[in-house]
């Protein structure tokens, strides 16, 4: 998540000149979660109606679109294909791998990456050395909100995959097989373990042979030592090498949102590890693994796998027991490292919750120590009466409670910081949850350039467009541009559907 001097020129002298240079606007959109891959002076974009687009990143013209089976999910990775040849991967809702060849857009190959019926695929695919590395997620924590749903069944890994045809190399699951477990208090039998979704894109460590990943929780019980963890696994054979859990005991599904029958006995705080684990490498030679948690916590590894600190950079988790949470607060989709300091954005949305003190904003920590450099806190800068705040999830749809999507872009409830961060030698980028786009200063925080997004916009392309909430995907910078996404839907944020190309003043 960092962009060095030799590939954006944007830095703290003139990151306020950057101005809207174009719009693209797409049909049938509302989320925008695919990060773009730059290419020389092609962009490849995809969205969540399957369609994949090459466009000239600096007139904003398509070039050439294609389509494929769902919506793309996953941020697009350029990879070798094994031959000596550039090809495009990502990821789809059905958990399907393409390989795209980036001139024609045609489809090389494609591969399912399903463990089970409900696998995913949310992080994005990794390369290495003519090897994929596919992280596998799963939608049974929705699912198991459902009164219907038996519970649970699903877990969560990695498969390793040949890059020049797709074939599987070696597959890790973070559980075991589910097994009958009991039956619940509906009368309908219980499986278990399950869980431990990879929700975020591996980490390579070469030098090692070593890949790591963060997991989620366990969706049943029993509890499994490799949920709420980072993992370590041996990049030929896919076999655990360590793992070092955060959160232990932590289970959990959407079931708890409604106390329906899925939800586990003392269920936890759903503290996923969703943000990719950075391997740093520091200026005197030493190596770190940083991890961002939901919980709100900041810690650093060593290479293996011990703790050497941790900080609590928001008040997602209320208590020493990690077993109340503040649901969608905490660090979500990545963290950013320049040089030495650690940025981490933190969500905290407001919760009724007796302890809880939200404190949405940017942090900047010392790597080493994890001390706390700076904070720059983000506020709604609008007044929300408490009675147009929704409710948590499943709770506010039962009540139907809604406000008029006008109303929502004029003063959104969400406004903290969950998208990933993206930091260049001075700067860190961070977008917010009611779309604003803020540019900070590395050193202390201030505030060098701030953007609107969740606004209506003309696109060049003649679609109707409008801006929302920033969330999943970081900023992309090259050159003297900078490219953003706007708009995310999935948890009652505002939906938008908008791609906005700023470059620095001529």
């Amino acid at each position: 998540r960092f962009a060095s001097n030799a590939q954006t020129r944007i830095n703290r002298e003139n990151v306020g000149s950057l101005e809207l240079a174009w719009v693209l606007a797409f049909p049938k959109v509302t989320d925008m979660r695919s990060q773009p891959a730059i290419v020389g002076d092609t962009l490849y974009f995809a969205d969540k109606t399957g369609r994949l687009y090459a466009i000239d990143r600096k007139q904003g013209c398509v070039r050439a679109h294609s389509k494929v089976a769902s919506g793309i999910r996953s941020a697009i990775t350029v990879a070798e294909d094994g031959r000596g040849n550039a090809q495009l991967l990502f990821a789809d809702s059905m958990a399907f791998v393409y390989a795209i060849d980036p001139e024609s857009l045609e489809v090389n190959w494609k591969a399912d990456m399903r463990l089970f019926e409900t696998s995913t695929i949310t992080g994005s695919v990794s390369y290495h050395d003519g090897r994929l590395f596919v992280p596998i997620s799963s939608y049974e924590v929705a699912a198991a909100g459902n009164p219907q749903h038996v519970c649970c069944t699903s877990h969560g890994g990695i498969i390793a995959l040949d890059a020049r045809d797709g074939d599987r190399l070696w597959e890790w699951h973070a559980t075991e097989e589910a097994t009958k477990q009991g039956v619940g208090r509906d009368g309908k039998p219980l499986y278990g373990p399950s869980g431990v979704s990879v929700w975020s894109t591996p980490t390579i460590d070469a030098a090692r042979n070593r890949l790591y990943a963060g997991t989620g929780e366990n969706l049943s019980h029993p509890a499994t030592d490799t949920s709420d963890a980072v993992v370590a696994l041996d990049l030929d054979t896919g076999q655990l090498l360590w793992s070092f859990q955060a959160t232990a005991n932590d289970v959990w599904n959407a079931a708890c949102l409604n106390d329906g029958a899925n939800c586990p006995e003392n269920a936890g705080g759903d503290f996923d590890i969703g943000a990719s684990v950075i391997h740093a490498t520091l200026d005197d030679g030493e190596e770190l693994l940083l991890v961002g948690q939901k919980s709100g916590d900041a810690m650093a590894l060593d290479m293996a796998g011990n703790l050497l600190w941790k900080k609590r950079v928001s008040n997602a988790a209320i208590g020493p027991d990690l077993h109340q949470t503040t649901t969608n607060g905490g660090i979500h989709w990545g963290m950013a490292l320049a040089g030495e300091r650690l940025l981490v954005p933190a969500a905290d949305p407001e919760r009724q919750r007796p302890g809880y003190d939200p404190r949405p904003g940017i942090h900047a920590l010392d790597v080493r120590s994890g001390e706390t450099l700076w904070f720059q806190d983000v506020e709604r800068g609008c007044h929300l009466a408490d009675e147009d705040k929704p409710l948590v999830g499943l709770q506010n749809m039962r009540v139907g409670k809604s406000r008029p999507l006008e109303e929502q872009y004029q003063c959104s409830f969400y406004y903290g910081l969950s998208a990933a961060a993206t930091a260049t030698e001075d700067l860190v980028f961070s977008g917010a949850l009611n779309g604003i786009l803020r540019a900070y200063d590395l050193t202390d925080g201030d505030i060098l350039w701030e953007v609107a997004t969740a606004l209506p916009f003309d696109s060049l392309n003649g679609v109707e467009g409008h801006g929302g909430a920033i969330d999943v995907d970081g900023q992309v910078l090259a050159g003297d541009w900078l490219y953003v996404q706007s708009g995310y839907s999935m948890f009652g944020q505002l939906p938008g559907n908008v791609l906005l190309a700023f470059r620095l003043k001529q």
